[in-house]
């Protein structure tokens, strides 16, 4: 289990992209999790997938 990114840079505008479900409360989710993100600026959304830190770039 992780805990995932509160805030996300959003790579269209440069903008700052906010869970759309998940928040920090909720704690930890699966590897594997969809967590959905929203840009506050150019609205649009990003899905990423939770995968553990040994599989992250």
């Amino acid at each position: 289990m992780i805990i995932p990114d509160a805030k996300i840079v959003c790579v269209d505008c440069g903008g700052s992209c906010y869970p759309l479900s998940w928040k920090p409360e909720d704690g930890p989710v699966e590897i594997g999790t969809h967590i959905g993100y929203r840009c506050a600026d150019c609205l649009d959304r990003w899905d990423i997938v939770a995968e553990a830190e040994e599989d992250q770039g």
